[in-house]
């Protein structure tokens, strides 16, 4: 599942400075340009939550931060 969310994600983000950088398990860490977290956060979630069609919802949380200690809290 997050290997289709990643592809999508990875299509929608073709025209933007931000860059997909890490996976580590079931999260993704991008290298976000500050004007364009707005449209990642809406672009990660949705490919996240609709990646694969389920009979339960998948819940995303996002974070941002300077660092990955900073976008986690």
């Amino acid at each position: 599942m997050i290997k289709l969310a990643m592809i999508s994600i990875h299509k929608k983000m073709a025209e933007m400075k931000s860059k997909m950088i890490l996976q580590v398990h079931d999260e993704l860490v991008f290298d976000a340009h500050v004007d364009e977290i707005h449209d990642l956060k809406i672009i990660v979630r949705e490919g996240m939550e609709k990646a694969v069609r389920l009979k339960v919802p998948v819940v995303v949380d996002l974070g941002t931060g300077s660092s990955w200690l900073e976008a986690k809290g």
